[in-house]
């Protein structure tokens, strides 16, 4: 994963919301030493990692699982098929 710089600041994000959730906000920040801003998108640079690693992974039920872990067991011969795209240049299995 790329890392996300904290330092290059060349894009601007602008929303609105109501008084109550800004002093909510502010008073977070400040709770924790940060300013607005920092606070901000610290908090949601962390929810869209949260976010993305949720995407990237993978849920079995118990039943999906046991047939995953009975395949890598004994695992079946290699068709033709995969045979073939194993020879292609570029692959390095």
């Amino acid at each position: 994963m790329t890392a996300i710089s904290e330092t290059t600041k060349d894009a601007r994000i602008e929303f609105k919301t109501s008084q109550e959730i800004k002093s909510l906000f502010q008073g977070a920040a400040s709770a924790l030493g940060m300013d607005l801003s920092s606070f901000l998108i610290s908090t949601a640079v962390q929810r869209a990692k949260s976010v993305m690693l949720e995407e990237k992974m993978l849920t079995l039920t118990r039943d999906e699982w046991e047939r995953f872990e009975a395949a890598l067991a004994h695992p079946q011969a290699p068709t033709d098929a995969l045979r073939e795209l194993m020879e292609m240049d570029g692959f390095d299995g």
